[in-house]
């Protein structure tokens, strides 16, 4: 049997590099299918199906308030509630709380550096069982006041900032202006899933005012090991109903939410990812049914080879051994070769996404044994696919047939059947890649012509905090505020000035609720809802956002002012529809205790997604309701760039030790915020192209050796008094039917596996007309481009050749 299978591999490699043009198509072919199959399965298993970094993945869950009646299906946490949660709920190991998002000034005898942070109660790391690299995590003590004053490091911060001392632990550092003692590192790669935090800080709750109002934690837990999903879920329901009986007007209507942490981290991503690997697997069945086709064909001219072999005693199983075995070469060279292009294809692919971008995971999206196992197992797929009908029609020999007509004509029409089924084949799966492609490219169009709502030109944007240590006083840290615009304002190149707790199109919105005044203070769980955020004078020019009626916020809004609010135009049209705002009062929660003032009315924009369409909103002047963050928009009479350093430098005329981080212009905010429909576009219409050229070299080669096999027929014609313009219908005609019934087929698949992609079209359906009859057009035109050239080809046969040769 070794020799045997040694003399085939021998014979098949010599029978391949005697082809070279053959070989090289076959194994680009496959090579191009394996690649970009490896490729997104990388992604796919580094993002959904590995298991998290963190000891028993499985028993790691997220805990989310929900109000399904309200549209909140995974709201952040109220920390009281957490409280309840934590001390009532039986399924748990332990609970911790986190606050994500924040910026924490960190210096060490120099400059201070914006490092995004985490504060995270002291049970964070013991429920992830997570080991420091240096150190200790925290105790429970150091939730208590007065002795929470400690930092956990990142690698990456200790790496870079600290030099790698091995005796950082027990050093001093300032975060946020306060002296810390650093108590541990963490070790290379440790990320929690989504964050980019790289500084952990003590979370200290507890039932005091501060912590009675808003939601905004978020909450992970380890479920004892005897619980299911489905008794941590019913547990949380029952604790859920004890806090909205607590306090019914914060939780009337509210419950709890229980999911497996990597689904709820991967939740955004995951459908997408599933969608990318199902195209890729569309394309690399197209790039086996091109393959066997091509050897199809070639098989024709081997019909007298086999009728030898077969007559000197070779039996069917050894004939289908050795060509399966010839099969497997061509899979094996493009294995190789396949890897190569994944590897490109995978930093192209990485390439896409933006740095900014939270992942699932922080571990790297590489190659390695396991996704090299994955490729193997798909090029000995491929070879089963392309190489087993093949195999089977080229064994079954007509020996008296095969050895009286040669090789030139042994067999010609045997495998007519089978070769334009491959072609129906590749045919239909690029017309499903072609809608997939134009649906997503279509809604992306319809996405990025949004009007947003303001103008990204020359706008420069940058996060800044405040440290509570040192601006803990309201008016101290209004007037803060106020002095570092007032600096940038007067900074030269800078047009317009502004600042807002939330960045547009960053996917951080605040929720709140309001009620009419003069009457009763809002309820939270009954009181109708809006989202608001917290700007300064000046914003709205900076970012373009018209004002339709009243004013903007000004300098006399000050801390200890009148409350005055600005409200956007769906906040007058679903609550004030028809009346007029302007001078109206609401109470607003969690916010301002007096009644504000509404003075002012924008045009809509869009704050979370650009998917989404604007919600109402109410607006609250900085001077009035200072926060300890904001991001600062500045708009530049010239090219933002330019005015970066000087406007940091006007932020350090005010306070040399504030930190500034995550600058960058407007225009790049909105180019991320629209990274994930713009990563899929541009992957299906890669993925569609491919296939589509796939079936043109198939459609031509299959219409190719028809017109070869039909020469004689051809030539008698043209010699009855055929004219070319009826030759060359012949031929079209062939092709035509194939692709009418493979569009035929096509759209009836298309039209039940679109489907998948309704939820991420934007403004579009999945069975819209014009996107369908757009594919079909290019089908066909591709198909009677592919059948041109060998029908011209036709019409120029000799008919005294062809009935010569006959």
């Amino acid at each position: 049997m070794m020799q045997n299978l040694w003399s085939d591999i021998r014979f098949g490699v010599r029978l391949l590099v005697k082809r070279p043009g053959f070989t090289a198509v076959a194994v680009l072919t496959l090579a191009l299918g394996i690649g970009a199959s490896t490729a997104i399965f990388t992604v796919v298993d580094t993002m959904l199906l590995r298991p998290l970094p963190f000891s028993e993945p499985s028993r790691l869950v997220r805990l989310w308030e929900s109000a399904p009646s309200r549209g909140y299906f995974r709201n952040v946490v109220n920390p009281f509630n957490f409280m309840d949660w934590r001390d009532n709920a039986r399924s748990f190991e332990g609970m911790a709380a986190i606050v994500s998002g924040i910026m924490n000034n960190l210096s060490s005898k120099g400059e201070p550096i914006a490092v995004p942070g985490m504060q995270v109660s002291p049970e964070f790391f013991s429920i992830l069982r997570a080991t420091p690299l240096l150190g200790r995590t925290f105790s429970t003590e150091n939730g208590i006041a007065g002795k929470d004053k400690v930092v956990i490091l990142s690698y990456g911060v200790w790496q870079r900032y600290f030099g790698s001392d091995a005796n950082i632990v027990g050093q001093a550092v300032n975060v946020d202006g306060v002296p810390h003692t650093v108590i541990g590192v963490m070790p290379l790669g440790f990320s929690f899933p989504n964050t980019k935090a790289e500084l952990w800080t003590p979370l200290g709750l507890a039932r005091t005012e501060e912590w009675s109002d808003g939601r905004y934690l978020t909450v992970v837990a380890r479920l004892k090991p005897d619980v299911t999903l489905e008794q941590a879920q019913e547990d949380m329901r029952r604790v859920g109903d004890l806090t909205a009986e607590a306090r019914p007007k914060n939780n009337r209507g509210w419950s709890a939410e229980v999911l497996p942490m990597l689904a709820d981290a991967t939740h955004d991503v995951r459908q997408p990812l599933w969608v990318l690997l199902a195209a890729v697997g569309f394309l690399l069945l197209i790039a086996c049914a091109n393959v066997a086709n091509l050897l199809l064909m070639r098989s024709a001219g081997r019909s007298r080879e086999m009728a030898v072999r077969s007559a000197l005693g070779a039996g069917r199983r050894r004939l289908v051994l050795q060509l399966l075995i010839e099969s497997l070469l061509l899979s094996s060279a493009a294995l190789a070769g396949g890897l190569l292009l994944g590897q490109f294809a995978l930093r192209s692919l990485l390439a896409l996404i933006p740095e900014s971008t939270p992942l699932p995971r922080s571990g790297p999206i590489a190659i390695d044994s396991r996704i090299l196992l994955f490729a193997v197992a798909v090029s000995f797929c491929t070879t089963m696919l392309f190489g087993v009908i093949p195999a089977l029609r080229l064994s079954r020999v007509d020996l008296q047939g095969a050895l009286k007509h040669g090789s030139a004509q042994a067999g010609v029409g045997g495998h007519a059947m089978w070769r334009r089924a491959f072609v129906v084949a590749e045919v239909t799966l690029a017309l499903l890649l072609s809608v997939g492609a134009s649906l997503m490219i279509r809604s992306f169009a319809h996405l990025i012509a949004v009007n947003p709502g303001f103008n990204v030109e020359r706008v420069l944007t940058m996060q800044i905090f405040v440290p509570p240590s040192r601006y803990g006083d309201n008016l101290k840290r209004s007037e803060y505020f106020q002095a570092i615009l007032t600096e940038i304002r007067n900074t030269p190149g800078v047009s317009a000035a502004g600042s807002t707790h939330f960045l547009a199109l960053t996917e951080r919105t605040s929720g709140s609720c309001f009620a009419p005044a003069p009457g009763p203070a809002p309820t939270p769980a009954e009181a109708p809802s809006s989202e608001y955020l917290i700007v300064s004078p000046g914003y709205f020019a900076a970012m373009g956002t018209p004002l339709l009626a009243g004013r903007d916020f000004e300098e006399r809004d000050n801390y200890g002012g009148r409350p005055v609010a600005i409200v956007n135009r769906a906040f007058v049209e679903r609550y004030y529809s028809g009346q007029d705002v302007l001078d109206k009062q609401i109470h607003v929660c969690w916010t301002i205790e007096k009644p504000v003032e509404i003075v002012g009315v924008v045009a809509d924009a869009r704050q979370g997604e650009l998917q989404q369409p604007p919600r109402p909103t109410i607006f609250l002047a900085n001077a009035q309701a200072p926060m300890y963050f904001a991001t600062l928009v500045v708009r530049s009479v010239g090219e933002p760039q330019q005015i970066t350093r000087a406007v940091e430098q006007a932020v350090h005329r005010v306070d040399p030790d504030q930190g500034l981080s995550d600058v960058r212009t407007m225009e790049s905010v909105l180019a991320d915020s629209v990274s994930l429909p713009r990563f899929q576009a541009i992957l299906l219409a890669a993925f569609a192209f491919l296939a589509l050229t796939l079936a043109i070299v198939g459609v031509y080669g299959v219409i190719s050796y028809a017109v070869t096999e039909r020469t004689n027929e051809i030539g008698v014609r043209i010699a009855m008094g055929a004219l070319s313009q009826d030759i060359l219908r012949l031929v079209l005609r062939e092709a035509l039917l194939l692709a009418i019934v493979a569009l035929a087929m096509g759209l009836a698949a298309s039209l039940v596996l679109s489907r998948w992609l309704a939820s991420l079209l934007f403004e579009m359906k999945p069975s819209d007309p014009v996107t369908l009859a757009t594919a079909c057009g290019v089908i066909l035109v591709a198909a009677a481009s592919a059948a041109l050239v060998p029908a011209r080809r036709a019409t120029r046969v000799d008919p005294m050749v062809a009935l010569r040769y006959e």
